[in-house]
């Protein structure tokens, strides 16, 4: 399975960056085949967009296979991309690294984003 966590830097060290649409990457953890999940760094090319980043964030982190999403704040047109395509979507609050995030959302212990419909 592939998660997808907002970054300010590139690897499991780096910050977890609480925006998603502007985070400057994503790094995706693939923990299918063993113990210690594959790290793979995307950049995110759609950060600088005038309009739209969180839309062309998200159908890229999509695109890369990701099948859950953890970030601090994910925008409702992002969030009906993950909605449209069964992608749950995890929140973070505080400042922690993408391992921290990780680990956390491995026991449980994230929230998984709702979005009330009126």
């Amino acid at each position: 399975m592939k998660i997808a966590i907002s970054s300010t830097g590139e690897g499991l060290t780096a910050k977890a960056d609480p925006r998603f649409g502007r985070a400057p990457y994503f790094v995706l953890l693939d923990d299918a085949d063993s113990d210690v999940p594959g790290v793979t760094v995307l950049k995110n090319e759609a950060a600088e967009a005038a309009t739209g980043a969180g839309t062309e964030a998200a159908r890229r982190v999509v695109e890369e296979g990701a099948h859950v999403v953890i970030s601090g704040s994910v925008g409702p047109n992002a969030f009906q991309v993950f909605e449209r395509m069964g992608i749950p979507v995890y929140l973070i609050q505080g400042d922690m690294t993408v391992r921290e995030a990780y680990e956390r959302y491995q026991k449980g212990e994230l929230t998984r984003m709702i979005i009330k419909r009126l």
